[in-house]
């Protein structure tokens, strides 16, 4: 590394061999580290989109309790539009994102689970996932809605399950809501 010049004195430098061993150095431990930092950022998503569900489903209990009427969440294809909608269509795993396009939270004056004319929009969560193969937020009974009563209770026990994309379903996490309306979070499928 260091040699003497009989002009200049004392050079430094690397030679070719040295920075090629650094370099294969370098790609052995990026090669260690990329999967596991890819594995981190999906679990942080996942995570993220079950603390979301969870904290909605949560405050909607509480505005129920607050208002002292029913308060609905519903999917909806279309929440980030002016005019949003819920939709009835079914969520299936593998081929739809389910809740993963987004939900409306409102006052449901008549407890149908829509979103109609006199109900008051409480709060909008936008798209989640672009397409199936990112993942999916899919109830385990296929319902499109769910309601809280005057009293914070829901009579729908269900298992929002949201899958990671393929390869990664280790990273699968579950929303549990119990028939008095207490939510929480755990592994898909059950809460375990």
């Amino acid at each position: 590394m260091y040699r003497m010049n009989q002009q200049n004195g004392w050079q430094s430098g690397v030679t070719l061999v040295e920075l090629m061993v650094v370099i294969a150095i370098a790609g052995v431990l990026a090669g260690i580290a990329i999967p596991s930092y890819r594995n981190l950022i999906m679990s942080n998503r996942i995570s993220s989109m079950a603390s979301d569900l969870h904290s909605n489903l949560m405050l909607a209990r509480s505005e129920a309790l607050k208002r002292g009427i029913t308060v609905s969440v519903c999917k909806s294809a279309n929440a980030d539009s002016a005019v949003a909608t819920c939709d009835p269509s079914p969520s299936v795993a593998g081929s739809t994102v389910g809740w993963g396009s987004g939900w409306l939270m409102f006052a449901d004056v008549n407890a149908n689970g829509l979103f109609d004319a006199g109900d008051t929009l409480i709060r909008v969560q936008g798209r989640m996932l672009a397409n199936f193969k990112e993942g999916s937020i899919v109830p385990s009974n296929a319902i499109e809605f769910i309601s809280f009563g005057v009293t914070g209770q829901t009579f729908t026990a269900v298992n929002y399950q949201i899958s990671a994309p393929t390869g990664f379903s280790t990273l699968d996490r579950a929303v549990c809501i119990a028939i008095g309306g207490r939510a929480r979070v755990g592994n898909a499928p059950s809460c375990a």
